[in-house]
């Protein structure tokens, strides 16, 4: 079974929507006058949620006519965060169709579905043309990709020139083996974990210059856990989250692995 299929499986699901609903419900918010900030605890499928996606666009510099590609955009929460708070046009590409469908209908409940595009397909295979956007961004999708120089490639495609490419991911920082279920894979098939130093160097033969550097590690531990009763990822994962994400959490205790924050120039 290849990786692609592999990961597309892993992120698969039924009925995600009514999932989601029943859970934004359940919490006391009312689905049909539904808000960006309603869906914060459940959508943003990275460390440090929704602080972690503003300081990544903080670093875009975004603006009203920014043209920002999500690569690997998931259910969508950092493209409507984006356009919601900058107004900017995203396009979010990611290979999950489930997720796309969901980024999709939870994008039209908030009523930005003239600002958000969402597309099915692969990042190491971008249908777009050359220099069609700005921006790009990347949030913990590497994780599932083994060719990242492809993707890399591609991205440095279709930017403009000086255009800029924020990839915050799950890097490998320390020695030691990890333990699996991890959020992203339920084991090495479908896991490519990659250090800081191989992530800069690839961005680099892409073409790009990197100017931050930055292990967001503390500034995730800072903002804490949820509170009892808040929504997480877990409403389109399953109880089996948990767990997953308890994995995650030791190996960076561990220092083996760190949430790190990118921002790259194509040069």
């Amino acid at each position: 079974m290849d990786a692609e299929r592999v990961v597309r499986e892993h992120y698969s699901g039924d009925e995600l929507e009514a999932l989601a609903l029943e859970a934004l419900r359940g919490a006391g918010i009312d689905v049909d006058a539904l808000r960006v900030e309603d869906l914060a605890g459940l959508d943003q499928l990275h460390a440090g949620a929704v602080p972690a996606t503003e300081h990544l666009l903080d670093a875009l510099e975004l603006s009203t006519t920014t043209r920002l590609l999500d690569v690997g955009a998931g259910v969508g929460g950092p493209a409507r965060l984006a356009a919601a708070r900058h107004g900017c046009p995203v396009t979010g590409i990611d290979l999950s169709p489930d997720f796309v469908e969901l980024a999709r209908t939870l994008t039209a409940r908030v009523h930005l579905d003239h600002l958000l595009t969402f597309d099915v397909g692969s990042a190491t295979e971008l249908p777009y043309d050359d220099g069609s956007f700005d921006r790009a961004m990347m949030n913990h999708v590497g994780m599932n990709i083994a060719e990242k120089d492809r993707v890399f490639g591609e991205v440095h495609r279709v930017l403009q020139p000086d255009g800029v490419f924020a990839v915050y991911e799950q890097m490998r920082v320390g020695d030691g083996g990890l333990t699996f279920p991890m959020p992203w894979a339920d084991d090495e098939t479908s896991s490519f974990v990659e250090t800081r130093t191989r992530y800069a160097e690839l961005l680099e033969r892409a073409g790009f210059r990197i100017e931050v550097d930055d292990d967001r590690t503390a500034s995730v531990a800072a903002i804490g856990s949820p509170s009892a009763g808040a929504l997480t990822p877990a409403v389109l994962f399953g109880p089996e989250f948990g767990p997953r994400i308890g994995n995650n959490i030791a190996a960076s205790a561990a220092g083996i692995l760190s949430p790190v924050l990118m921002v790259a120039r194509r040069a």
